[in-house]
């Protein structure tokens, strides 16, 4: 079941974004729930609950903006999507991982391809290859996707990924048995990397990796 909420003041908007919703519900065979707020406060106070939100920029009581700023800081995963009546915004949508942005009125069109899109990715994050590492900074689960390379360095492995740098004790040969069967490689001792951030495979040198 995929759990979408609507968040516009605008009642209109609210029923007519539902209405599509639901065609594509039985169109597609997929069942939904749908809750619709009238505030950013209200959906604020259901936050971590949906798979997808769609969310209007401007509102009275606050702005979609900062209510996205405000739920990322407990729910880093759910896919918002906004739906406002100005192109103008896109640089601060994105600035809080918007997955989408529409321009109002949205036509079904639209609508499908967004609900397409988001399932879609959906399914592979389901289906994502994590490995859990004991850190200088906790216990901490990676997407295997998200990690540049390990290097070795002061007998502890470093983890770069996309958001950080992470510490832990390890041996990089280990590190190498490990991932190895996953598209990493060691082109040289030090270091263990992703390939599918090498810009060539024959170069040696970690510099063309992407992030560093």
């Amino acid at each position: 079941m995929l759990k979408i909420a609507l968040c516009d003041d605008e009642k209109c908007e609210l029923d007519s974004l539902n209405d599509m919703i639901q065609q594509y519900s039985g169109e597609k065979n997929i069942k939904v729930l749908v809750d619709a707020y009238a505030t950013g406060e209200k959906l604020l106070q259901c936050a971590g609950k949906y798979d997808l939100i769609f969310l209007d920029i401007q509102m009275g009581d606050a702005s979609g903006i900062d209510v996205a700023r405000t739920m990322r800081e407990s729910d880093k995963h759910v896919k918002i999507i906004y739906v406002t009546n100005f192109s103008n915004y896109q640089v601060d949508a994105f600035s809080v991982r918007a997955f989408g942005y529409v321009v109002k009125p949205i036509s079904y069109a639209v609508l499908s391809k967004q609900l397409d899109d988001a399932i879609e990715y959906s399914q592979v994050e389901a289906n994502a290859v994590t490995f859990t590492f004991h850190t200088n900074l906790g216990i901490k689960t990676i997407n295997i996707e998200d990690i540049y390379f390990f290097e070795s360095s002061n007998r502890k492995v470093e983890i770069v990924t996309k958001e950080r740098m992470y510490k832990i004790s390890d041996s990089i040969m280990n590190i190498l048995d490990t991932f190895k069967p996953y598209g990493f490689s060691m082109p040289h001792k030090s270091f263990v990397i992703n390939l599918m951030y090498v810009s060539s495979k024959y170069l040696l040198s970690c510099m063309i990796i992407a992030g560093r």
